[in-house]
């Protein structure tokens, strides 16, 4: 039960209570500490014994709430927990029940008058549990601004209440009604401003959380202007540009484009400022203070203002100079591909197209010259060894102008193997022998070891040894000396030509590898391409290896190729019986008295002459010709030859073509197979070898190679003739 209120002072007048009420209010003051100030005076000009001031349910307590303002003196009982839920300030409680006494009020906006509360009035129930007894009731309504902000509630008064006294005080009411009013108003202030200084104090951090994102970032970030003056870059973007931030702030984008983009970049400008889009995105080069530049793709974003207009620009900006770089990397990479494989297709081309009229030229002046039914007479021979001599230096410059191609375009195919030096250089000399002869030279070794090994390829180790021997012989002077020594000078081993020619000057020295520089040799008369050095030169480089030169003006030169030194093998090659690269061609012989045929693919009549006139001279085979690749496998379908010899390129198809489509058949899968064409490229060999081909005869036509071939299919022929 509630303890007895505080002694009641003399009732005042109602316009004492009013000017009480009015003096009360102090603008500011905690809702609890002034209601519970005015309540006394209330309660004393009633002679109510309880009371309090109830206010709809706030944002702190959403839902069918009432509060309740009522005097801190009163006791309540432990029931009253249930239905009430006590705020924070003192003598504020929030009762969950409004279908009592205390809410009806405020449900319905009408003033209530109750003397009898056991019989409670149609739809309002008992009071809440826990609250003191109620002997009558008055509750009235409270108005500000023709809205109901409150209500007014007075109990247990001696009499009760009635509507006259619910009259009288209503000029106390509005009073009370305006200083609730005045308290909500305070109050929806108050929040108000808590609410602006919240959503500031957010705003502040946003502010501060998007201008560390602007200014960490990774990217370059500006503000442009829609005419393209800077407004605000981040350091990034000014890092990008090479230049400091406040130099970038006096700048218009336009300014430090390249002029190329400028184009570009002013179309898509307008595009977007012309509403057809609302960003655009573009690949652009800005201009550095130090007279380069830097690529960039932008990102830019248009922002209007509130009424749509065109605001400014936020602009991404990303270097993306490394991978321009890279890309144009592999843009040169894949047109230097393309530059090389177009190069390599013409130099096929340009070797076939040379090699063929050569081939008719060195080819029956061989014959001319071996055929033993129609000996010539010796002005013949002479005429007869010019021609030759001019092809085969006409044949040289074209294989060195490959040779240097390939190597330039990285496609000379290499293989690398312990070599024994002392053989090499035997064939070397072999080689170079009858030129020696001719010269006049005399052609010198020293003893090498026979257990000395190199690494190197051997058809390119003694390609450079023959071009050495034979530039000594060719510069030599009548009966000189060309002489060959090897010093072993680990990890490398030393193969020495000297020779006792003109010799060099210093001058001469210093452009002797460049391609096609004779070095006034040209008008000396000596044949030469000016390039074989050149050629020996990448070689040894290509071999890991290098080339050396002194020279004595007119005493001679001395050229050294230094290789790596290889252990000896522990068992030695044996090249006795190889033809070729291409495969072993002994043990393929026949009897002698038994005819061969061989089917050879030729579309030039000339080339399929020459074949001819060479075929007779061994007149156990005989020649069958198909004139394209389709009559070549027809044929060899119809009657399979002993010796399938195939030009790479056909009319209508290549001899690869030609020798896949007979692999397909058991009768004609297993045919020996040997190429003859003009086409030498790396490629070329190493399809034909991987299709089994015997041999990869070359034109021009060695003659006594085509017939060393013949013989091998048939021995005691070979010892006949």
């Amino acid at each position: 039960m509630p303890s007895s209120p505080p002694a009641v002072p003399p009732s005042p007048s109602l316009s004492e209570l009013v000017q009480q009420l009015s003096a009360g209010y102090v603008r500011g003051a905690s809702s609890a500490d002034l209601f519970e100030t005015l309540l006394p005076d209330l309660l004393a000009y009633t002679g109510s014994a309880l009371g309090f001031i109830g206010l709809p349910a706030s944002a702190a307590a959403p839902g069918r709430h009432v509060q309740v303002f009522t005097l801190q003196s009163i006791d309540w009982q432990a029931s009253a927990s249930a239905s009430m839920i006590r705020a924070v300030e003192p003598a504020r409680l929030v009762f969950r029940d409004v279908d009592t006494l205390f809410g009806q009020v405020l449900s319905t906006g009408q003033t209530l008058i109750d003397n009898q509360p056991p019989a409670d009035p149609p739809g309002c129930s008992h009071t809440p549990p826990g609250y003191p007894t109620i002997q009558n009731f008055l509750g009235l309504p409270l108005r500000h601004g023709g809205k109901l902000v409150g209500m007014l509630g007075l109990a247990n008064r001696q009499g009760g209440f009635d509507q006259a006294l619910a009259q009288a005080l209503q000029p106390a009411v509005d009073m009370l009604a305006s200083i609730v009013g005045a308290i909500e108003l305070e109050r929806g202030q108050r929040e108000a401003l808590q609410a602006q200084t919240a959503a500031q104090d957010t705003l502040k951090r946003n502010e501060a959380y998007y201008q560390q994102i602007f200014e960490t970032a990774g990217v370059g970030i500006a503000r442009v202007a829609i005419d393209g003056q800077l407004l605000d870059v981040n350091q990034r973007f000014a890092d990008i540009c090479q230049r400091t931030r406040h130099e970038l702030l006096g700048l218009s984008v336009q300014d430090f484009t390249h002029a190329d983009d400028l184009t570009v970049h002013t179309a898509l400008l307008e595009a977007t400022l012309q509403g057809h889009q609302d960003r655009y995105t573009m690949e652009k080069r800005y201009l550095c203070p130090s007279g380069g530049h830097v690529w960039v793709q932008l990102n830019a974003v248009l922002t209007r203002d509130e009424a749509g207009r065109p605001s400014h620009f936020v602009s991404v900006i990303e270097d993306i100079s490394e991978r321009r770089r890279y890309q144009e990397a592999i843009l040169s990479a894949q047109t230097a591909e393309r530059a090389s494989k177009a190069k390599t297709e013409f130099l096929s081309r340009m070797s076939h197209e040379l090699r063929t009229p050569l081939n008719a030229m060195l080819g029956f002046a061989q014959l001319l010259r071996v055929d033993p039914r129609h000996p010539l007479n010796d002005p013949q021979k002479q005429k007869v060894r010019h021609i030759e001599q001019a092809g085969a230096h006409l044949l040289a410059m074209l294989t060195d102008v490959l040779d240097l191609s390939r190597i330039e375009a990285g496609a000379l195919p290499l293989s690398l193997e312990a070599l024994p030096v002392a053989e090499v250089v035997r064939e070397a000399a072999t080689m170079v022998g009858t030129q020696a002869q001719q010269q006049g030279v005399q052609l010198m070794q020293t003893p090498i070891d026979a257990h000395l090994h190199v690494r190197a390829d051997p058809l390119r180790l003694r390609q450079i040894l023959v071009n050495l021997l034979s530039n000594a012989v060719k510069y030599n002077r009548p009966e000189g000396q060309v002489r060959v020594e090897v010093q072993v000078l680990k990890p490398h081993v030393l193969i020495s030509v000297h020779d006792t020619g003109l010799g060099l000057s210093p001058e001469q020295q210093a452009h002797l590898f460049e391609p096609f520089n004779r070095l006034g040799a040209e008008r000396s008369g000596v044949e030469g391409t000016g390039i074989g050095l050149v050629i020996v030169q990448r070689l040894a480089a290509l071999m890991h290896g290098r080339i050396e030169v002194s020279s004595v003006l007119g005493q001679g030169s001395v050229f050294r190729v230094a290789l790596p030194w290889a252990a000896s093998p522990v068992r030695a090659d044996d090249r006795t019986g190889t033809r070729s690269g291409f495969g072993e061609l002994a043990g393929l012989g026949v009897d002698a008295d038994e005819h061969l045929t061989v089917l050879y693919a030729e579309d030039n009549v000339v080339n399929v002459e020459l074949v001819r006139q060479v075929m007779r001279m061994r007149p156990n085979w005989h020649l069958d010709v198909a004139l394209c690749g389709a009559e070549a496998i027809e044929m060899a379908m119809a009657s399979p030859p002993d010796l399938l010899l195939l030009d790479m390129h056909l009319g209508d198809m290549t001899g690869l073509d030609v020798a896949d489509t007979l692999a397909q058949h058991a009768h004609t899968m297993g045919l020996p197979k040997v190429a003859l064409s003009a086409d030498v490229m790396p490629d070329q060999l190493r399809a034909a070898k991987e299709r089994g081909f015997l041999d990869y005869l070359t034109k021009p036509l060695d003659v006594a190679r085509l017939l060393k071939l013949l013989d091998s299919f048939s021995p005691q022929e070979a010892e006949a003739g």
